[in-house]
């Protein structure tokens, strides 16, 4: 019988899976390690981009609240800027419920080339959402000109 054998006796081959097993282990740690950061990242991006369209909607509504106050329906526009310094929250719409709008106002009158007078509106809404720790805030504006 020979002795030469490809195959080392299981003796002499103690220690071996043990460090096998280690490494296989410390790689994937490291592997779940990664790919829980991943999800927690990814997640907050979701939040963060849902809190944004939030305020982007926050923002337009306010606009759309000053706009009916400026403009009402069946009479003259109101020209003195009613809705300067107007806050707009939304209790009770489920959707907007953690964000609040800041509305501001000026006006100012100008006179063209041929001798028409303007009143130039600018309103300003600024949405602020929050969740948590997590902030997002947009600002939308809109100008309008009043013939008078």
């Amino acid at each position: 019988m020979r002795h030469n054998s490809p195959f080392k006796p299981i003796n002499k081959q103690r220690g071996n899976t043990l460090v096998i097993a280690v490494f296989v282990i410390v790689v994937l740690g490291g592997l779940v390690t990664a790919l829980a950061s991943l999800l927690r990242t990814s997640s907050e991006s979701v939040v963060i981009e849902v809190l944004g369209a939030r305020s982007y909607l926050a923002a337009q509504s306010g606009l759309e609240q000053a706009m009916m106050t400026v403009y009402p329906l069946g009479s003259a526009p109101d020209t003195s800027c009613g809705v300067d310094a107007v806050e707009y929250t939304f209790a009770g719409n489920q959707s907007l419920e953690q964000c609040s709008a800041d509305v501001s106002c000026s006006s100012a009158e100008y006179t063209d080339e041929s001798n028409t007078t303007y009143t130039h509106i600018v309103i300003t809404s600024s949405a602020l959402c929050e969740a948590g720790e997590q902030r997002a805030s947009r600002e939308l504006q809109i100008e309008t000109r009043v013939e008078n």
